[in-house]
């Protein structure tokens, strides 16, 4: 095996290995964001009683 066949052998297993390291990483980006808007539908964290516009006024208050 000539040395440009070997680097093109390397070459290949290193973007095969590469690509797999890449879907592992969306896959486990995608787990994590369904885990976390399950957490959060679950908790009610986004379900508030009071009105958007209450929250406005005393943050404008404290940046004065």
């Amino acid at each position: 095996m000539s040395p440009t066949e070997r680097y093109q052998r390397i070459a290949r297993i290193m973007d095969e290995a590469y690509r797999s390291y890449e879907e592992g990483l969306v896959a486990l980006r995608k787990r994590v964001v369904e885990d976390m808007r399950r957490k959060v539908k679950e908790s009610g964290v986004l379900d508030h009683s009071r009105d958007a516009s209450t929250l406005r006024p005393s943050a404008a208050k404290k940046r004065r």
